[in-house]
């Protein structure tokens, strides 16, 4: 199990070339139980959920 409070203020992208995104807080769990984080869009100023899975997927911004 991973500790999502690492995840917390880490900078990502939506995949190889997507908007990089920060992780911000907590989200609710979807239906089938699967964590998701709350992360802030940086280029949208935009603020949605995001899967814990696809957060470990997606590339940290160096």
């Amino acid at each position: 199990m991973v500790d999502m409070g690492m995840l917390l203020g880490t900078v990502r992208r939506l995949g190889i070339a997507g908007p990089p995104y920060e992780v911000i807080g907590f989200a609710e769990a979807l239906a089938d139980g699967a964590p998701q984080m709350r992360i802030h869009l940086i280029e949208s100023d935009e603020d949605v959920d995001h899967a814990v899975s696809a957060i470990l997927n997606d590339p940290t911004e160096d």
